[in-house]
């Protein structure tokens, strides 16, 4: 709103004899959601505008119109100005959309009129009122509207509390209490009356290198957050709670003169240009955990892409930056293959970590990369530690202009990227398909044996195997997989075969199966089968839960789906296999009917009944499992000619599963695959797969799934 200061100035003209000017800077939008920050590097105060969520900052006005210091600023909820004290002529002054410091003249009171500049400042909530701190001098209290506006009078009895030495101020949005942070090495958290100005030393909330906290401020739920001048490190604090931070929240700018306002009403938001980490939720990835985040409005990135996203999601990631050519082995030095885009002539360091006592926590001494300046291409040695435990476990990436980075907080640009490893014992090697970070993608058309709408987005996976190889010999494996699409109104099961490999040469007492890490009791090794057959899912659908109104999962944009259901599968076999005698990559991956549902009435036709695991769809020229019912062959659109070893092919070349060696964007709901991939019909004619042998590089515009639209 516009306020009209010429009525007040009169009253104060009245009763004091001073006088202002008529004020008239438009003022800012109602209880902006970023913080200011007064800097004055130079010779001139700038203001910067500040997403806390991040640290990320923009400058908003580069000269305010002085020379001198503004300081003790504070936001008026009454009024949306910014009202601090002017050094140039010791008073305070208004700022408005323009980010010009008006002074305005004040009537003071005797111990006012001693007290100097301050440095120490807000404005409260439960009125018009600036309140400014000065050790030694009390606290101090300037009207700012109605019948005593502009009138500077001392807090009665407040000097004598006035002990502690303070660099700025904030008030609680509801408690109706200053609070602040002291300077120094140990800092303690303060809590002031501002009726009295008497003081209480609420506890420690800092221990470390000398800090001073030019900038304090809260937000809507009583959070304090603090910023450190020496290294522009914001702090988060509990009032209610008060004890040492040991994380920081963000990394902001330096400044050797910073004052800080902010709407306390207002909410700390989270945009969706923040990247987030995908590692779960105890190593720090969601933001309400502090969770690693990054800014992504700028350039620089690991690899050639980051996650848009508004909090943690650990099933959308598109991690790309990072490869681990070599295995983690305790003891040894493995080496990681980081790219990275976007470089200027600013340095950019990577940090990461590993957890490697595999306790679910990144901590100090599990810091692998420290500070690595980068370059487009890296070859970085990491040393595994002689105590770290063999298995599975979380690895985080961080690369940023920002120097000496935490594994949580929030950073202004770059990415971060997590990765799951596995640290094996001496001697043992993984091989990874496709790749240590990457999965290769399945995808499904499940009216078999009619092609259907041919959409290919019933049933998406996203594979990745693992073989753990010693002396030459596999001596387990493990698959990873992922829900990525559920386009079918058919209920259908996940499973991998493993040709060549018996069910008894699987450990099975050994088997393990997490679900979004989540220990599974189901059984995972399929009973009475030849091969060994390892059951992902019965049924996919009771994986997912679909957000009204879209009918499927991740085949209809705009809808916010849950993170993609992931699964862990470990498989031990009782004796070692030579690495020759296992299946080709990615073995043998089919969705089958669920069984006890209907599945089309081509089933019911051939079979009499709903088919369950009589119906089987693999990718083209695989056999199917001794569970299947060969009367579909042939049946309908299926040419399969067992003679030829041709399998799950039509007449014109097409299969009903696909595989896709790259995380692919599926066609959207009712899309033909040849209508979102044109070049895939002379793909699938072409048997010996020379032509467009990159189809799935080359989509239409506006016909697949995209979570980004």
């Amino acid at each position: 709103m516009q306020r009209n200061f010429t009525q007040s100035a009169t009253a104060l003209l009245a009763l004091s004899f001073s006088y202002t000017t008529t004020l008239q800077a438009t003022p800012f939008e109602d209880c902006p959601t970023q913080a200011f920050l007064v800097q004055k590097p130079s010779t001139i105060p700038k203001t910067f505008g500040v997403d806390l969520a991040t640290g990320s900052t923009s400058e908003l006005n580069s000269n305010m119109g002085t020379r001198a210091s503004y300081n003790g600023v504070g936001f008026s909820d009454h009024d949306d100005y910014i009202y601090g004290w002017d050094h140039a002529s010791s008073t305070i002054a208004q700022v408005g959309k323009d980010y010009q410091i008006k002074a305005i003249q004040v009537s003071k009171d005797s111990l006012s009129a001693k007290a100097g500049n301050f440095v120490a400042g807000d404005v409260a909530l439960s009125a018009n009122i600036w309140f400014g701190y000065k050790r030694g001098k009390g606290l101090f209290k300037v009207y700012l509207d109605g019948e005593q506006a502009y009138q500077m009078q001392y807090v009665v009895g407040s000097a004598e509390h006035a002990a502690v030495n303070l660099t700025d101020l904030a008030f609680h949005p509801t408690d109706g209490f200053i609070y602040a942070v002291t300077n120094g090495e140990s800092s303690e958290l303060v809590r002031i009356d501002p009726a009295t100005g008497e003081q209480n030393l609420l506890g420690q909330v800092y221990q470390g290198s000398k800090a001073t906290f030019g900038a304090q401020f809260f937000d809507v739920n009583g959070m304090l957050y603090v910023s450190n001048n020496a290294n522009g490190y914001v702090y988060k604090i509990n009032v209610d709670e008060p004890q040492p931070v040991e994380d920081v929240f963000a990394y902001g700018p330096i400044s050797s003169s910073n004052d800080g306002a902010r709407c306390a009403n207002a909410p700390i938001p989270v945009g969706d240009n923040i990247d987030f980490g995908d590692a779960p939720a105890s190593y720090g990835s969601r933001f309400g955990d502090n969770g690693a985040r990054h800014d992504i409005s700028s350039d620089l990135k690991l690899g050639s892409s980051a996650d848009s996203e508004s909090d943690a999601n650990s099933g959308t990631d598109k991690d790309d930056g990072v490869q681990f050519p070599t295995g983690f082995e305790s003891g040894l030095d493995t080496v990681v293959s980081v790219d990275v885009s976007g470089l200027n002539t600013q340095p950019a360091y990577l940090n990461a970590w590993v957890d490697w006592d595999r306790d679910g926590t990144f901590e100090t001494d599990e810091q692998a990369i420290v500070d690595h300046q980068v370059t487009e291409q890296n070859q970085i040695n990491i040393q595994v530690p002689t105590w770290a435990e063999e298995g599975e476990t979380w690895s985080r990436f961080r690369l940023s202009s920002q120097s000496g980075i935490g594994p949580t907080g929030g950073v202004s640009d770059g990415e971060v990227e997590d990765y799951a490893v596995t640290v094996t014992q001496t001697g043992v090697t993984i091989n990874y398909y496709p790749s240590s970070s990457t999965y290769t993608t399945l995808a499904y058309e499940d009216l078999y044996p009619t092609l259907g709408d041919y959409d290919m987005n019933d049933v998406v996976m996203q594979l990745r195997i693992a073989e753990y190889v010693k002396q030459g010999q596999v001596i387990r494996i493990k698959l990873d997989a992922k829900l990525a699409a559920l386009g079918a109104s058919y209920h259908n099961g996940f499973a991998v075969n493993l040709p060549g490999i018996r069910s008894q040469d699987i450990q099975q007492s050994a088997i393990s199966m997490l679900l979004d890490g989540v220990q599974q009791t189901t059984p995972v090794l399929e009973a009475n089968m030849t091969e060994a057959v390892i059951l992902i899912s019965n049924d996919l659908k009771q994986t997912v839960t679909t957000p009204t109104p879209c009918h499927y999962y991740r085949t209809q944009n705009n809808c916010v789906y849950q993170a993609m259901p992931q699964w862990q599968i470990d498989i031990p076999f009782v004796n070692p296999i030579a690495e020759s005698q296992m299946p080709a990559f990615p073995y043998d991956p089919f969705i089958f009917a669920t069984p006890g549902t209907y599945h089309g009435d081509d089933a019911v036709a051939l079979l009499g009944s709903a088919p369950g695991r009589r119906l089987e769809i693999h990718l083209k020229n695989s056999p199917p499992t001794s569970a299947f019912d060969s009367g579909f062959f042939g049946f309908a659109d299926d040419k399969t000619s067992q003679a030829e070893q041709s399998y799950f092919v039509s007449d014109n070349g097409m299969s009903w599963a696909l595989e896709i060696p790259i995380d692919w964007q599926h066609p959207k709901a009712g899309v033909r695959l040849d209508q979102a991939y044109p070049q895939f019909i002379n793909f699938a004619k072409d048997k010996s797969g020379v032509t467009n042998p990159t189809w799935y590089m080359h989509k239409t515009a506006n016909q697949t799934f995209s979570e980004q639209e």
